[in-house]
């Protein structure tokens, strides 16, 4: 009788696990992206690049983890629209349901790129410049975010670099994040307060820096879904408070998404980038 019991028991626990990985298979399947007529899929960790934009994911967070390292290169997928790039960018990603416990808090970064912004080379070169020698720096952007089954940063970054030819020499990362979850607003917050940015359009951005990141969120928690960000003001402010000398070169910009948790997608609806 025992040991009908414990083949019973086996039996139910392999019928479980089949039905669990059959049902994981599923979702799977049904959350990969399709790309329409006149657009294509691009999987993470494979770049795409027309003119001076490119576009890249790459699943770092994930990979970071034992648990996700042989899911991390599926997870994320960008559909873009061969005729309008960068505009109508589509950005997917399937994590699961909690962000990650080691050290960056996000699973990955898949964006769209404006010249070299962290190694990847564009169609059309925009060559690195000293950040005193720039005369606009400036972007016009508009983005929508599906994220009732997940969530994650929208972020818009440059790197700041000691190096016009070594992409490495990587000297301050600056961030400006129009869409936080409160995991993120949490951590942003408790990062060192640098100050309060008043931009030329009048809107207030609490900074503040971790480690090499130096952040810029709305001071009032909010989104900021469209507009424009002058970056050259931020920039001359961050002198102006000897948080970077102007002798660092400006080499490139992005604008995406960092999943933090769940299933998701943001829709890069308009982007462009102004800068001499």
């Amino acid at each position: 009788m025992r040991r009908f019991n414990i083949w019973a028991v086996l039996r139910i626990v392999l019928g479980v696990v089949v039905v669990a990985v059959v049902g994981l298979a599923a979702v799977v399947w049904a959350t990969v992206p399709s790309a329409p007529e006149g657009h294509i899929r691009v999987p993470a960790k494979t770049p795409f690049t027309s003119g001076p934009y490119f576009a890249y994911s790459q699943p770092w967070g994930g990979e970071m983890t034992p648990l996700t390292k042989l899911w991390a290169p599926r997870a994320d997928h960008i559909v873009v629209d061969l005729k309008k790039f960068p505009n109508d960018t589509q950005f997917y990603w399937r994590w699961p349901p909690f962000g990650p416990t080691n050290g960056p808090g996000v699973w990955a970064y898949s964006a769209v790129m404006h010249g070299n912004y962290d190694g990847g080379e564009p169609d059309v070169a925009v060559p690195p410049k000293r950040v005193r020698d720039v005369r606009a720096f400036s972007q016009a952007f508009a983005w929508t975010i599906e994220n009732g089954r997940g969530d994650g940063n929208v972020l818009s970054e440059v790197y700041l670099r000691s190096s016009e030819t070594d992409p490495d020499a990587k000297v301050l990362e600056i961030g400006w994040f129009l869409h936080m979850p409160q995991s993120s607003r949490t951590w942003f917050e408790n990062a060192r307060p640098v100050g309060v940015f008043v931009a030329p359009d009048g809107m207030r951005w609490a900074v503040r820096i971790e480690d090499k990141f130096c952040m810029f969120g709305p001071e009032r928690a909010q989104d900021i879904r469209t507009g424009t960000l002058d970056m050259l003001a931020a920039l001359a402010w961050l002198r102006a408070n000897k948080t970077i000398t102007g002798d660092e070169w400006l080499w490139g910009i992005s604008l995406g998404v960092e999943p933090v948790k769940g299933v998701g997608h943001l829709s890069v609806d308009r982007w462009s980038v102004a800068r001499q």
